[in-house]
C-alpha cells in the first residue's frame, strides 16, 4: 500500500513540470501576438530646439540672450572671464545694434559702433552682449539677441556708443551685429591697441602735457620763464 502511494506522488509530480501541449503553445502564441496601440507623443523639442529662432521679444519672460553665427573667424578665442578672472581680455569689437519688435523703432536708428576697446570681467560692457560674444575667435561675425534684463533695464538709456548719442526705451530687447576685431596677447598688445583707440595725436597731446606738468617746477626754479 505504502508503495502505491509513493509511485502516485512521484507521477503526479512529474506530470506538474512537463512542457505545455502544443494547443497551449498556440494559444499562449496568439495572445501575446495581439497588437497593442502606439502612443502618439509630441516632441516639441524638434520645433523649438534653436533657441535664437525661439528668442521670444513680445514678452519680459525672455531672460536668456540667444545668439546666430554668421561667420567663423580663425584668430584667438574670446574666453569667459565672468567665470574665471584669470580669463580677463583687452578687446576690440565693431557692432551695430537695433531694437526688436519696439514701438518705437520708427523713431530710433540703428547706432554704429565702429571701435569699442574694453576688458572683459570689468563691467565695461553690456553684460548681454559680453555674454553673447564668448567663444567667437578674432575675425567672426555673429547675431546676438539681448533680452532688458541683460541689455538697459526697465528705465530710459540715453547716452553715447562711439560718437553717437542713444537713447534706448524701457524693456527693449536688442539684436547685436557684432564682429570681434581684436584680441590682445600680452602687455606689448594691449598697450598698442589702448593707444590706437585713444589716438595717437591726443596720446602725443597728453604725454606733452604731462611732461610740461612734470617739469614746470624746475623750469620756474630755474628762471627759464622769467
Amino acid at each position: 500500500m505504502i508503495r502505491s502511494t509513493v509511485l502516485f506522488l512521484l507521477f503526479t509530480t512529474a506530470t506538474s513540470f512537463t512542457t505545455p501541449t502544443y494547443s497551449k503553445i498556440n494559444t499562449l502564441h496568439r495572445l501575446s501576438s495581439t497588437p497593442t496601440p502606439l502612443e502618439i507623443v509630441d516632441d516639441d523639442s524638434a520645433t523649438n530646439s534653436d533657441p535664437f529662432d525661439s528668442y521670444d521679444s513680445t514678452t519680459l519672460a525672455q531672460k536668456t540672450i540667444a545668439f546666430k553665427d554668421l561667420s567663423l573667424g580663425s584668430g584667438t578665442t574670446v574666453l569667459n572671464a565672468k567665470t574665471d578672472s584669470n580669463d580677463s581680455q583687452l578687446l576690440q569689437l565693431q557692432y551695430t545694434a537695433k531694437l526688436m519688435n519696439s514701438k518705437f523703432s520708427g523713431a530710433l536708428r540703428e547706432f554704429d559702433t565702429p571701435s569699442m576697446v574694453f576688458q572683459s570681467g570689468q563691467q565695461r560692457c553690456l553684460p548681454g552682449l559680453e555674454e553673447g560674444i564668448v567663444g567667437m575667435k578674432v575675425g567672426g561675425r555673429r547675431l546676438v539677441r539681448v533680452p532688458p534684463n541683460k541689455g538697459y533695464g526697465s528705465q530710459w538709456y540715453r547716452g553715447v556708443a562711439s560718437t553717437a548719442y542713444i537713447v534706448v526705451p524701457p524693456d527693449s530687447h536688442l539684436e547685436f551685429d557684432v564682429t570681434v576685431v581684436k584680441v590682445a596677447n600680452g602687455p606689448v598688445e594691449e598697450f598698442q591697441l589702448k593707444l590706437d583707440q585713444f589716438g595717437v595725436e591726443r596720446a602725443i597731446g597728453a604725454s606733452v602735457c604731462l611732461a610740461y606738468l612734470a617739469l614746470s617746477p624746475l623750469i620756474e626754479k630755474s628762471g627759464i620763464l622769467g
